[in-house]
């Protein structure tokens, strides 16, 4: 089992203070708590600062993310003849 975060801010006014450090701290923590195996996040590409610390920290996979527009109120047939 493990435990999933979509991404990890933290506001500029905090960045540099250790707040990163106590955020990774405290899950790697819950974690054990629950018996995760590992914990998976993602976080953009060119976020080179955060990157830099999640390399200390984390692994990284080797997943790629892709996103697929839906835009609201389309027919199902807009789907680029995927659902006809």
């Amino acid at each position: 089992m493990a435990g999933r975060l979509d991404d990890l801010y933290v506001v500029p006014a905090a960045r540099g203070t250790g707040a990163v450090d106590a955020i990774l701290k405290a899950l790697r923590e819950i974690g054990r708590q629950r018996g995760w195996s590992k914990i998976r996040w993602v976080t953009a590409d060119d976020n080179y600062r955060a990157r830099s610390k999640y390399d200390q920290v984390a692994e990284r996979a080797t997943w790629v993310t892709y996103d697929m527009q839906v835009p609201p109120d389309t027919p199902a047939a807009s789907l680029g003849g995927l659902a006809r």
